[in-house]
Order: structure tokens, then C-alpha cells, then sequence
């Protein structure tokens, strides 16, 4: 039998004042992606256990705001991809999405007596908006062995930049591609920029943390790259449950194996549909061996760094957080 649809009171065009980016805005662009679409039509019958379950009533939590805050290059858009797919399955059309995490309560998603009360939001950045930091039901965050999110911003260019702190008057670009080429020449100078983008990653992580604590508020789920990649299923149902999912529909083996097909398929092919995923590059070992040998010993140079990367970038052991926290920020 037909599993039933996704049931709200609410639906996604009626979500008026979301970035205009944002899918599930209108029939034409639902939350779902070409590669869902054909997994679903596909495997039909192996889904409508898993879909009756999702769609029946309490086992969604309709209303939820949810951002998803990973800082740079910790797979922070695979979380916000399972986050969105699980979203779609249960929600439906009442589910908006995409990049910025604009305050829910001017979405109207949430507040108590608004036509979009019942609308489900997943947004994905990289930093709170202001004021923003306590008025998300649900933050997920993402981590990962700083090396790797390291290499990954020298693997796409995001390196030795000139700093412009007190600059008066147009950039002069030529100073600018000067500067980074001497960057990358000089190992003194790249050893500089390597500790100086781990502290720009940590503190990413300290604010975003510091801000949702400041507020009262609580990490929903902070997902490891690492374990993921090790058993993917399991982070998949950590993540559903965590969602606020009921276990009969987040254990469901036919929903979950979509949802860490859907992880392959954008690791596999991140240029599609970019627009649904906000997916990017994907390195190899090949790339990283060749640009970043040197990377993973002058990040040790620095001891904050060094022990956030003894601990895998867990936010217990990030000490700017502790230096945010010592002082009250």
C-alpha cells in the first residue's frame, strides 16, 4: 500500500520571508534532489514501511527549527544533507531549506498562532546570525581531524591571504597575489599561515559553541567525520534520533539505507544539483600527499592546536572555547 503523505498543517510556500534560495518554496522545487526522486520511485516498496512510520502522526517533529552549524571543511553539508533528507521524508512539502540560518521566528516557523507554525526549517552555515543563537529548536555540528580541514582550505585556494586589518582605500590587488605567492614559496611564511588557519577553525567552533551556551542552549549532535565514515548507518540514526525522529521510523533499515546512499552519491558526484545539496569540492589522498605534507607538523608547532588535534577537534578540548569560557565573553 501507498505510504501517507507527509502530513502539516503548513506548507512550504506559505514560508514568505525564507532566503528565496531556500528549496520547498514552491511546488516546483521540493527538497529533494534528481538522485532522491529516482531512489524513490526505484525502491518504492522497500521505502513505504519506513515512509508509513515517519508519516504517522508524532513521530515527526512538525514545527522544528534546525541548524546546521559544521565550520569549515568537516563535512558539515553531508550533515546538513542527512538532516534535510530525513526532513524531507517526514515533513514533505512543508519542509524549507538551504544555505543561511535566518531566525526561525521571522520565518514564522515555530511561533505559536502563525500559518507557518507547523513548517519545518534545516539551514546550513557556518556562523550564527545575530541573535539568532537560542531560537533554533536543534543545532547539529560536524568535526573532524583539523589536518583535514586544514588541507582542504589549502586544496581550494583558501591560503595566504593578506591580511587588509587597517587598510584605508581600494584593495591593490597586485600587492595581494604578490603576497600569496611569496606565502606559498617560504616555508617560514606557510608554516605561519598553517597555525594561523588551525586558530581560525578553532575559533570558528568556539563561537558558535560559546554563543548556543551563553544562551541556555544545547548541541543536539556534533557528528565526527571519522565514525562516519566508519559506520555510516550508525551516525545516520544518531543523527534521526537526535532530529527528535520516533526510533521506529530512525532504525527503520529501508530508510536508512537511503539516506547513506544519498551520502555516497554526493561524495560520488558533488556537482550535482547543487543547488538542493550546497555540495562542493571532494579531495583525494592523491591531492593531500601532494599539497600538504608539511601541514600536519607545523599545525603541532602550536600547542592549542596540537592538543585539539590529539582529541580530534572535539569542542572539549578547543582552547579558545576554554579561554571564551574563563573570561565570560
Amino acid at each position: 500500500p501507498e505510504p501517507p503523505p507527509a502530513a502539516a498543517k503548513c506548507r512550504g510556500s506559505q514560508v514568505t520571508a525564507a532566503p528565496k534560495d531556500y528549496c520547498g518554496l514552491s511546488d516546483a522545487r521540493f527538497c529533494f534532489d534528481k538522485f532522491e526522486k529516482t531512489y524513490m520511485k526505484e525502491n518504492a516498496s522497500r521505502l513505504a514501511p519506513g515512509l508509513a512510520k515517519i508519516r504517522s502522526p508524532g513521530c515527526f517533529p512538525h514545527g522544528v527549527s534546525i541548524a546546521t552549524m559544521g565550520y569549515y571543511r568537516t563535512g558539515s553539508t553531508l550533515l546538513y544533507n542527512t538532516v534535510r533528507l530525513w526532513s524531507a521524508l517526514g515533513a514533505g512539502d512543508s519542509l524549507v531549506a538551504g544555505w543561511m540560518c535566518k531566525d526561525p521566528r521571522e520565518l514564522g516557523i515555530g511561533v505559536k498562532g502563525a500559518p507557518q507554525e507547523d513548517c519545518t526549517v534545516v539551514c546550513k552555515d557556518h556562523a550564527w546570525r545575530e541573535g539568532t543563537s537560542n531560537h533554533f529548536n536543534k543545532l547539529f555540528m560536524s568535526h573532524r581531524d583539523p589536518f583535514y580541514s586544514v588541507c582542504s582550505r589549502k586544496l581550494m585556494d583558501v591560503w595566504c591571504a593578506m591580511d587588509q586589518t587597517g587598510r584605508k582605500g581600494p584593495v591593490q590587488w597586485d600587492e595581494v597575489y604578490a603576497f600569496k605567492a611569496k606565502c606559498k614559496a617560504d616555508p617560514e611564511l606557510e608554516a605561519k599561515e598553517t597555525t594561523k588557519q588551525c586558530r581560525m577553525l578553532m575559533t570558528a567552533q568556539a563561537d558558535i559553541y560559546y554563543a548556543r551556551q551563553a544562551s541556555n542552549g544545547q548541541v543536539a549532535y556534533d557528528m565526527l567525520m571519522l565514525d562516519y565514515q566508519k559506520d555510516p548507518s550508525t551516525e545516520v540514526k544518531n543523527i534521526a534520533l537526535a532530529m527528535g525522529i520516533c526510533e521506529e521510523a530512525a532504525t527503520d533499515k529501508g530508510l536508512v539505507e537511503f539516506v547513506v546512499a544519498m551520502g555516497r552519491e554526493l561524495k560520488a558526484h558533488p556537482d550535482k544539483d547543487m543547488g538542493i545539496t550546497q555540495m562542493h569540492d571532494v579531495h583525494t589522498k592523491e591531492q593531500r600527499k601532494k599539497k600538504c605534507s608539511n601541514l600536519e607538523e607545523w599545525m603541532r608547532s602550536d600547542e592549542k592546536c596540537r592538543k585539539w588535534m590529539d582529541a580530534s577537534a572535539s569542542y572539549t578540548a578547543n582552547g579558545v572555547l576554554q579561554g571564551m569560557q574563563a573570561e565570560g565573553k
